[in-house]
């Protein structure tokens, strides 16, 4: 206690030395710089804007109430209730001489009290009209995989997203990209990983995805987009392959879809459609993983495919930029609904195992840095293992995200 009063005091005396100082003028050796903190983060930059530095981050706090199969597909449980944080994040990001952009994203999610390393790559846009970009990022791969987690329509993305590798990982690689007002381009090269230090023989080859969009209609009040996605995992034969889903909620228990041994090949592509007509938006994709395994009759697949629409209630519509959707103005409340179905398959069974789900949500976008959201999903197994496992499951899931 007497400790404590000690470190006040000192605290105290410290403060009012600093409030009676006089106050000093910041002065920079260049240019002129413009500061500005009207998106929440802190933004400096240059008068000229060939040098820019930029601070941001996100912070989502998740609260779910599930059952049955969302809980456990061994039915040791029937309920379970989970708060967390599903991610926070902070990046810092700018340019420098024009034509070198950079990022550093540092991140912790699902309650993990770790901070890892997400995205950390260099741009260079001097290659008009292609921009080249080199290090570590989390890859762009199906239109809503494209849009940032903190504008997707539910709190989570479709369920086809969790099984296929296009998307995810944040390999380190090059990329080639180009676009213009309307389309959209991009090639990347990226590794396969690090090697297992209890398997240093095994090979890590390279893999490689490939995005192109289209809006062939873009109006004020109209807009349609297609798109279509490849991504080739070019894995060792060695490699085993497990395809896990959780039914579209983060804390769901994951169903297996696929196991396969000896993979050869794994590749995936996702077909893109969607349309914005004033404050209604219409949006579907389909996606197929092909598994090839040096085992005889091993072979598998991974299909799915999801149907979603919303309806802005105050006249808004989400932005749309570089073949994805963004945020809609502030004070906006959407309704949506979503359909989604995933099957695995796989040579020598008999049955497929296939899980359908049925989302329904409101999302409140207070300010442009402030989002609530409530979604209600469905889960059905349509292929049942064993008896006593669960084969239905719902969940109600809430969100509050602040993003600066």
């Amino acid at each position: 206690m007497k400790l404590k009063a000690i470190s006040m005091a000192v605290a105290a005396v410290t403060a009012g030395f600093v409030l009676s100082a006089s106050a000093g003028v910041v002065k920079t050796e260049g240019e002129d710089i413009i500061v500005s903190t009207s998106n929440g983060g802190l933004q400096l930059k240059t008068e000229s804007g060939d040098f820019s530095f930029k601070v941001s981050g996100k912070l989502q706090w998740d609260y779910a109430d599930y059952s049955d199969l969302m809980v456990d597909a061994a039915k040791t449980q029937d309920k379970g209730r989970s708060g967390y944080i599903r991610r926070g994040e902070v990046a810092f990001s700018g340019k420098a001489y024009d034509s070198w952009k950079y990022k550093l994203k540092l991140t912790s999610d699902e309650g993990n009290e770790k901070v890892k390393l997400d995205d950390a790559y260099i741009d260079y846009t001097g290659l008009n009209p292609v921009d080249v970009r080199v290090g570590r990022w989390d890859r762009s791969f199906g239109l809503e995989d494209s849009t940032s987690s903190s504008w997707i329509m539910a709190i989570e993305r479709p369920m086809i997203f969790s099984a296929l590798n296009g998307g995810g990982g944040n390999k380190y690689g090059i990329q080639l990209a180009t676009e213009g007002d309307n389309y959209t381009l991009s090639l990347g090269l990226h590794n396969n990983g690090e090697v297992d230090e209890e398997n240093t023989k095994q090979e890590r080859l390279a893999s490689y995805a490939v995005r192109a969009t289209f809006a062939p209609v873009m109006e004020d009040n109209m807009l349609v987009h297609v798109g279509i996605n490849y991504y080739n995992a070019n894995p060792d034969k060695k490699e085993d392959r497990t395809i896990s889903v959780a039914p579209a909620v983060k804390k769901a228990a994951k169903v297996d879809l696929v196991n396969l041994t000896s993979v050869k090949s794994d590749s995936e592509y996702v077909l893109e459609l969607a349309g914005q007509f004033q404050s209604l938006q219409a949006q579907a994709e389909y996606a197929v993983r092909d598994l090839k395994s040096d085992d005889a009759n091993a072979d598998g697949k991974v299909s799915g495919y999801y149907g979603q629409l919303s309806y802005m209630l105050d006249g808004g519509k989400r932005s749309y930029k570089g073949g994805a959707f963004s945020k809609p103005e502030s004070g906006q409340w959407e309704l949506f609904g979503r359909y989604g179905k995933i099957k695995g398959e796989k040579d020598g069974v008999s049955e497929d195992t296939e899980i359908t789900t049925y989302t329904l949500g409101v999302n409140y976008f207070a300010t442009k840095n402030i989002r609530a959201s409530l979604n209600y999903v469905n889960a059905k197994l349509d292929h049942k293992v064993d008896a006593d496992k669960h084969d239905k499951g719902s969940a109600v899931v809430g969100r509050l995200q602040y993003v600066f």
